[in-house]
């Protein structure tokens, strides 16, 4: 085996002000905790193995789901100990197992974990022992002895992921009594290895305080998916009752289907499930099940949204197309944008609603049937 990455997850932030009492590593920002926001942005092919250690009930509280979640990564879970270096030479321990050439020690406060970074320590690690990741500050340092002038650029603040020779992280452990050590580079600099300083990022910041969780949220990457969605009904010139589009009755013969028929209502609940990379909206409501005969597709509606909601996501634009020879689309757009907008919680101008003719080629161009296309775009934040 080649490369580990260890995450530290046994803290409890004492230093966040939080009312829920939640470590700060298990909060969720959005859909996805720090733990999570790791795993979902890390290139997978860097590690063989990534372990994480963390107290059980947390694990079980917080992260059962988290395999499933990543089956990408190949995740494995220790207890961890009493502070932040036993928990680490727990982790090392259980590793001997697998026997790995290079690890990566990650603090799980640090979610702005950069792949550029990792791949910078992991090749470093060719010719070093240990290799750490540091950032300098240019602000002005004031001592409290006025007379005292310490240079800036003397400072160094270490960052993680830190790398190491499995054999030497494994070595210094052994080797070091428990000295309350705050990162691993104390106790492989206890035996004599030198580190090897690069330079990190000051984005990785480490979430200790409540205003780090302001910066993360401003940090972090926004995710914007795209989705399409396409519906088609042929006419009933046969029934009295009235077509009816994205919620609007409109006086013109209506169309053939299980439900309503709205193509417009279908082609947008389509583009939003493929957004969220899930089923199509047969199968959520299937044509052959007696509940959804002639139901308002207004129900397919509220239950896109409420999938949009539970992973996070906001729409961000909305463009819907109507392929048909009759009606006049344009009468209706107005009311059509305010039952979409009243919804799906967006605002009428991240809507647009246009049509077109199909030239008089084909069924819709005979004016037997309707069809509509949605493009959707949906961002996570």
């Amino acid at each position: 085996m080649q490369n580990v990455l260890l995450i530290l997850a046994g803290g409890i932030g004492k230093r966040l002000n939080n009312s829920t009492k939640i470590p700060k590593q298990y909060i969720n920002f959005g859909s996805t905790n720090a733990i999570e926001y790791i795993l979902k942005n890390l290139n997978k092919n860097f590690f063989d193995l990534i372990l994480i250690v963390c107290d059980k009930k947390m694990k079980n509280k917080f992260l059962k789901n988290l395999k499933k979640k990543f089956y990408w990564h190949n995740i494995f879970f220790t207890q961890s100990g009493y502070n932040r270096q036993e928990s680490s030479k727990k982790g090392v321990l259980f590793l001997k197992k697998f026997n790995p050439k290079k690890i990566l020690i990650h603090d799980a406060a640090r979610p702005l974990i950069d792949n550029n970074l990792i791949e910078k320590i992991i090749n470093k690690l060719d010719n070093y022992s240990v290799c750490t990741p540091y950032i300098t500050h240019q602000d002005y340092v004031k001592y409290k002895i006025k007379k005292f002038i310490i240079n800036n650029q003397n400072l160094k603040f270490i960052q993680t992921p830190q790398g190491f020779l499995y054999k030497s992280i494994l070595r210094a452990h052994i080797q070091n009594k428990n000295i309350n050590a705050k990162d691993d580079t104390m106790l492989t600099e206890n035996i004599g290895l030198k580190t090897k300083l690069i330079k990190g990022s000051k984005k990785n910041i480490k979430l200790t305080l409540n205003e780090d969780i302001d910066i993360f949220k401003l940090l972090k990457r926004k995710i914007i998916r795209s989705g399409i969605g396409y519906d088609i009904h042929k006419i009933n010139f046969k029934s009295k009752k009235k077509l009816v589009l994205c919620g609007v009755k409109i006086q013109h013969p209506p169309l053939i289907g299980h439900s309503d028929a709205d193509v417009g209502y279908h082609a947008i609940c389509d583009s939003i499930l493929g957004a969220l990379s899930m089923n199509d909206i047969g199968h959520y409501f299937n044509n052959k099940n007696k509940k959804w005969k002639n139901a308002n597709s207004e129900i397919f509606m509220k239950f896109c949204n409420q999938e949009l909601l539970k992973k996070s996501f906001s729409i961000f634009n909305l463009d819907i197309n109507f392929i048909c020879e009759k009606p006049n689309i344009k009468k209706y757009t107005k009311k059509m944008k305010e039952n979409i907008s009243r919804i799906l919680k967006i605002n009428k101008n991240q809507i647009g609603i246009k049509a077109t003719t199909n030239e008089k080629i084909g069924f819709i161009g005979m004016g037997e049937g309707i069809a509509a296309e949605s493009i959707i775009q949906i961002i996570n934040e």
